[in-house]
């Protein structure tokens, strides 16, 4: 088979500017490290605090779309910008906000919300608007100098052949689109050939009300959101809000566990009129649950975490697709640090789904896809890093079934 990537950026090219961006880094980083910040920006005597993150990522041509993201672009090509705000006006109430410019044009505001603390002396809060997400262990890492590799686990980021406009007319149209999920199209609801969705979009906060408390080793957090785990909303789609919650229990110094679960409506409302008569889109749910835990010992970090989503689809044609489609995904990270400065690590996972029963076969109804990256990381200073990294992917469909990529990464932060 032809590897298109060889045409776009081969390995002769990519090796020496990543050794380049690492050279430009070591020079630009003593250069001005006098006058870079090295911690967040603290002012009026703490009320307002400032931080930020700055990343570029290097990486190959991805002609199976493995790493295409709900914002369409490449998450292994990608420059990113982010400003983060705290204001605390008072012991009770705390403003945060974070703007991001992604792949250099996508500028968002990432998260924005409001943080009530009825009782200072007390680890429990409210907060309000554009929250972080409640749902899984990923979230907690969300940041590029916390990642243990370059890219993002599958179910955080692997585009699959769902859309919230667009639904299949049976279960042959859904089999069809395996492994397609970077451009998809169905015959009910819009027509147009577009990007599917994640089982879980890590790349938006949810819209809502989250609480969180915690209690000696036990710490919790439930929500009341708009959108489902595939697509956090801004705005309501569906007249029907998700709800989730997690729970986490510290065993020890070194080791805790976890477990989310959430239900939403996922589906717009604009298929309302293609839709059996007597339902809406807000009937249909996303169903997702997870367990994890972390365990470290010296210069060892060790992370699982296995979760569960399915889809509701509406019935419209024979073969009927009668019951939710399911996926899972199983994911293993491990880092260790060989020196003070530099550490090696590796994150495995897989993302598996159920037979469908179609008019001629019997498939899952998604291409079963596997990943594997390992990433060197290089601390230059306290807080830049630079990582190196490769990623094999694997999938039993689509156009491109399996690809090895290259990347590089330069991260500060303050």
């Amino acid at each position: 088979m032809l590897r298109i990537r060889r045409l776009y950026w081969p390995h002769v090219f990519l090796v020496p500017l990543l050794h380049l961006l690492a050279c430009v880094l070591l020079v630009a980083t003593h250069a001005f490290a006098q006058g870079l910040p090295t911690e967040a920006i603290s002012v009026a005597n703490g009320r307002v605090v400032f931080g930020g993150e700055v990343f570029v990522t290097a990486g190959e041509e991805d002609p199976g779309w493995f790493n295409y993201t709900g914002y369409e672009y490449n998450a292994l090509r990608n420059f990113r910008a982010s400003l983060s705000t705290e204001v605390r006006p008072s012991s009770h109430v705390q403003f945060l906000a974070e703007i991001r410019l992604d792949h250099g044009e996508h500028l968002s505001a990432y998260a924005m919300f409001m943080r009530v603390r009825p009782w200072p002396e007390r680890r429990f809060d409210v907060q309000v608007g554009r929250v972080p997400p409640t749902f899984g262990a990923f979230t907690r890492t969300i940041y590029a100098y916390e990642n243990v590799v370059i890219g993002q686990p599958l179910a955080y980021q692997y585009l699959l052949s769902l859309r919230t406009d667009a639904v299949p007319s049976n279960a042959d149209d859904l089999l069809v689109q395996r492994g397609s999920g970077w451009l998809t199209q169905y015959p009910v609801g819009s027509s147009e050939r577009t990007t599917g969705l994640p089982v879980f979009n890590n790349n938006r906060y949810d819209t809502g009300v989250q609480v969180h408390g915690v209690k000696g080793p036990f710490e919790w957090t439930g929500a009341v959101t708009t959108g489902s785990l595939s697509d956090p909303r801004l705005s309501d789609n569906n007249g029907r809000p998700q709800l989730a919650g997690r729970a986490i229990v510290q065993l020890g110094p070194a080791i805790k566990v976890g477990a989310s679960g959430a239900r939403g409506a996922w589906l717009d409302n604009s298929l309302n009129p293609d839709l059996p008569r007597g339902e809406t889109a807000s009937d249909f749910r996303q169903a997702a649950w997870a367990v994890d835990a972390e365990a470290s010992a010296g210069r060892w970090l060790a992370r699982a975490e296995f979760l569960q989503s399915s889809w509701q689809l509406p019935e419209l044609g024979t073969p009927y697709i009668t019951a939710p489609i399911t996926a899972r995904s199983l994911i293993v990270e491990a880092r260790v640090k060989l020196l003070p400065s530099l550490s090696i690590a590796g994150r495995g996972d897989v993302l598996t789904f159920d037979d469908l029963a179609g008019s001629r076969e019997t498939l899952p109804w998604e291409a079963p896809t596997r990943r594997f990256e390992g990433a060197l990381t290089f601390k230059v200073t306290r807080n830049v890093n630079f990582k190196t990294a490769v990623q094999w992917n694997k999938r039993d469909g689509g156009r491109v079934r399996h690809d090895t990529l290259l990347a590089g990464q330069i991260v500060y932060w303050f």
